[in-house]
């Protein structure tokens, strides 16, 4: 009767130890795209504040008294904020798109182009503030363990959108 259960423990153990590899392949998987995911949002939205700070018209302001953002000011201030922290990270396959409503009473911008996928999903595909703004959008590929084997080994892809104004007192 023993000799007859000789060996399950055997395959037990290989089975366990082949369900904590999927479950540790899926936590790893789980934390670098959440990892990955805060970090875009966090580099986003230090990238729109340095453009909404930094690009601010003040010859227009003492000429007008409305604040006012100068776009290529930025836009460059932005995107060099963004590029900086991106490199500081190590990451250098990452695309972006910098938005800027330059006019006082604000606008409506289409998101750019990274972002419409995700916002499609709340039905919407702009961006609409009532004062000047910068909006930073960011695509990060981030290569996983388990999930790359399960879609092909196509790396999955993080979406983040910031967005700072400028406020007058």
């Amino acid at each position: 009767m023993l000799r007859d259960e000789r060996g399950n423990a055997s395959i037990a153990g290989l089975f366990f130890t082949l369900i904590l590899t999927v479950l540790a392949a899926a936590i790893v998987d789980v934390y670098r795209i959440q990892d990955t995911r805060t970090f875009a949002y966090s580099a986003a939205n230090d990238a729109a504040l340095r453009g909404a700070s930094f690009g601010r018209d003040w010859d227009q302001f003492m000429a007008t008294g409305q604040m006012v953002l100068d776009p290529y000011a930025a836009t460059n201030e932005a995107q060099n904020a963004l590029e900086n922290v991106m490199q500081t990270r190590g990451l250098t396959n990452f695309r972006y798109q910098i938005g800027v409503i330059p006019n006082p009473g604000g606008g409506t911008f289409n998101l750019p182009a990274p972002c419409v996928e995700r916002a499609s999903l709340w039905d919407t595909t702009t961006w609409t503030e009532t004062r000047p703004a910068v909006g930073v959008c960011v695509q990060v590929p981030v290569p996983t363990i388990l999930f790359g084997l399960v879609n092909g080994n196509q790396p999955v892809t993080v979406n983040a959108f910031a967005a700072a104004g400028v406020v007058e007192q």
